[in-house]
């Protein structure tokens, strides 16, 4: 959004200072280029560089361009939403609530007004396109792959080293469906080591003091306890006890997961969010699929309501489980997605018994 902006020489702060704000037209060319990837839309643009002298050929290979590079309707959101949290932080900063220029909050409100309609509607509307009622996020066959390739002992595994730690990475991820972020931000003592055997803490911590990252990774919802296999956990606890503590920075913070590479002088610091992706990158290669940390929140999700259905359990009282599993609030409707694939799979199988009675009339 930043990037953006300051390409465009527009000056947020100074708009937002001097009452300005951006314009309407503004808005709408930054929402524009927020439906493609990064760097798609200034490639779509150099078209007009080319010496081609019809222009309907032209527009024609401009459209095509940027049908190929949109974005997700969530990735879209997402940055609607912080050019919106930023503009109405900078307010905060330049003017006072209860004495600001009548014009000057009408017009900010409007701007606001208008950006958030964008947001809301993107979240209601979702993707537009309609998945098949049994598509899985990450079909079970690649999943199985994916279990054998990131075992320590595989002879597929893509890792030279660091092996043990991605291997707890992945399955910490699929065991508890945590975002990215909360998984970066693990600490030893967010593990509990007794009784039960098998509970992690997930929690808010803010501007961790103690976090040395210039990209402090944080859990985005509600506290809750997550729980995983006993033996992931036993696993954790030999990772802590045996491969952590060679690194001899590791012992000045609690963070679990650590740098192993110290090419840049960062061995025994905490993970970084980048080094995740990177991980997650090297895997998508060697599986063929592109996998990411957020997938597997999805594949959770998945086996839950398999699970869930297997043990009769009621489906209010699985929403409400998943809700606190996930960290949501009882008013959420995140959980709408899984909803409404469970839905589409009992419509189909409700539609194949009627099919099937009216053949056997027909018959």
């Amino acid at each position: 959004m930043l990037q953006y902006f300051s390409e465009k020489n527009i000056d947020l702060p100074a708009r937002v200072a001097s009452g300005k704000f951006i314009s309407l037209k503004e808005y709408m060319q930054f929402y524009d280029s927020c439906c493609l990837h990064k760097g798609a839309f200034d490639a779509a643009s150099n078209v007009k560089r080319f010496r081609i002298n019809d222009k309907h050929l032209r527009n024609i290979i401009v459209a095509n361009q940027k049908g190929m590079a949109k974005v997700s309707s969530e990735t879209l959101q997402g940055r609607v939403r912080r050019l919106r949290s930023f503009l109405v932080w900078l307010f905060e900063q330049f003017h006072e609530a209860y004495d600001v220029d009548e014009v000057i909050s009408t017009k900010f409100a409007t701007l606001i007004a208008k950006i958030k309609l964008d947001e809301d509607g993107l979240r209601k509307n979702g993707s537009q396109q309609v998945s098949g009622a049994e598509e899985s996020v990450l079909p079970d066959e690649v999943f199985l792959k994916l279990l054998e390739l990131i075992m320590p002992s595989s002879p597929n595994n893509p890792f030279k080293a660091s092996r043990v730690r991605n291997y707890l990475i992945v399955n910490l991820l699929i065991e508890s469906g945590i975002r990215r972020g909360a998984l970066g931000k693990l600490k030893i003592s967010d593990f509990n080591f007794y009784g039960t055997f098998d509970q992690i803490s997930i929690y808010r911590s803010g501007n961790d003091s103690t976090d040395p990252r210039a990209e402090k990774p944080n859990q985005k919802t509600k506290a809750h306890l997550a729980t995983i296999d006993k033996n992931i956990m036993h696993q954790v606890k030999f990772y802590i006890d045996h491969i952590r503590t060679e690194f001899t920075r590791a012992q000045y913070h609690d963070f679990l997961f650590v740098s192993e590479n110290d090419s840049k002088g960062t061995a025994g610091l905490p993970l970084s969010l980048k080094s995740i992706n990177s991980i997650f990158q090297k895997i998508s290669t060697a599986l063929g699929v592109h996998v990411h940390p957020h997938m597997l929140r999805h594949k959770w999700n998945e086996m839950f309501d398999e699970k869930g259905e297997r043990c009769g359990v009621d489906t209010t009282l699985l929403e409400d489980i998943r809700k606190y599993a996930m960290g949501w609030s009882q008013n959420t409707t995140m959980n709408d997605v899984y909803n409404d694939k469970r839905l589409a799979m009992k419509a189909r199988e409700l539609s194949l018994v009627y099919q099937h009675k009216v053949d056997q009339k027909n018959d």
